[in-house]
């Protein structure tokens, strides 16, 4: 019987629908956050004009950087796995933190390094939450 290190899985296992799904549920949550932000930044008699309108300046650019937040981490990901060869929760750590440091890094040294250590944390968080049983 194979061990989990010698039997790793290929990376293919995203498909681009599932890209899409991350894209599309990103950009309504985007979307929303930013409306309200555009309806309490406004004055009186002009919010639902001030929120629709950064909806429309900021509602997919705050989606779609999640989605490719999210890209990102896996193909860095998939790179861990295939240069540690070894499948663990660490490599969704490392990933993470990479992508969110990567992401920050035109910004300089010191955002990038507080960013990718936040990156990390998040992946710590979501890679030991109990995962329910159906």
């Amino acid at each position: 019987m194979p061990t989990p290190e010698t039997s790793l899985e290929t990376c293919s296992d995203i498909s681009l629908d599932d890209m899409g799904a991350v894209l599309a549920s990103s950009a309504v949550i985007g979307s929303t956050f930013q409306f309200f932000k555009g309806i309490y930044n406004s004055p009186k008699g002009q919010r639902l004009i001030s929120g629709t309108q950064a909806v429309r300046r900021n509602g997919l650019r705050s989606g779609g950087i999640y989605a490719v937040w999210f890209g990102l981490s896996y193909a860095m990901e998939c790179s861990i796995v295939h240069v540690r060869q070894k499948e663990d929760n660490w490599n969704f750590i490392f990933s993470s933190a990479a992508a969110a440091g990567f992401l920050q890094m035109r910004k300089g040294l010191g955002p990038a390094s507080r960013w990718s250590l936040l990156g990390g944390v998040f992946g710590a968080l979501v890679s030991y939450l109990p995962i329910p049983d159906d």
